[in-house]
């Protein structure tokens, strides 16, 4: 919860500056470190099934490309 919290505050945070890049920066680092959390969730614990993961992977893999994506235009 508190997670996605944060990664919602650093594309807000994003969305209003001037500089997009660090908050962007901010939000793919946080990003990596919910998906790991989540495959440790899968594998360590048994709180996610396989099914689950890799339904939340495939959303994470999209989102994780449009803000690359975005990144990458604001470096142009």
């Amino acid at each position: 919860k508190r997670d996605g919290l944060q990664l919602v505050r650093s594309i807000y945070r994003a969305n209003k500056a001037k500089d997009k890049r660090e908050y962007l920066e901010t939000f793919l680092d946080d990003f990596e470190l919910l998906k790991l959390e989540i495959r440790l969730c899968t594998d360590m614990k048994n709180y996610l099934s396989i099914k689950k993961q890799a339904q939340l992977s495939a959303l994470m893999e999209g989102i994780g490309k449009q803000i690359t994506g975005w990144r990458n235009a604001q470096q142009s």
